[in-house]
């Protein structure tokens, strides 16, 4: 799981990054002068960066819910990170429909939100550590698969039967 976790993220910020990118002038492109800051103020850039942060935010909603069967800590991740890109992609309607000072308050928000997936991601970073280095510190992280019924059929066992 964790591993999902980090490489999930990695794809999202590096991607994310590659959008931010002054080089790529792909804000440049919304502008007709070719100007780059008036590019990422027009609506059109807004709304489709906007886009990009709705659509990693169902992605994210569906990873969300198969935490659910992990623990607190890992639900907790998904479930503020996918809030967070939901804000975030307010934020840059807002951008786009000019309304700047509900789009400060919006990117605020989604700001706080991942500082807190951030908390949440060192803390498990040090209980998987932890582990790891059989530190012999358990640190609890909220077991929520005792919540699920359990079954030891095999996926192609499983296939078989269907």
């Amino acid at each position: 799981m964790g591993m999902m976790v980090m490489s999930l993220f990695s794809v999202f910020w590096l991607s994310f990054g590659l959008l931010q990118l002054p080089t790529l002038g792909l804000a440049a492109a919304y502008s007709a002068t070719g100007n780059a800051a008036e590019g990422a103020a027009s609506k059109e850039y807004n709304a489709v960066v906007g886009l990009y942060l709705l659509v990693w935010g169902f992605a994210l909603l569906t990873f969300w819910v198969f935490t659910l069967k992990t623990n607190t800590v890992f639900a907790l991740i998904f479930l503020f990170v996918t809030i967070a890109a939901w804000v975030l992609a307010a934020a840059y309607f807002q951008v786009g429909a000019g309304n700047y000072v509900l789009a400060g308050h919006l990117q605020k928000a989604g700001g706080a939100l991942l500082f807190v997936t951030a908390a949440l991601g060192w803390y498990m970073t040090l209980v998987i550590m932890c582990a790891e280095m059989r530190f012999g510190v358990n640190l609890p992280v909220g077991d929520l698969s005792h919540f699920w019924p359990t079954t030891d059929v095999s996926l192609s066992d499983a296939e078989k039967q269907a």
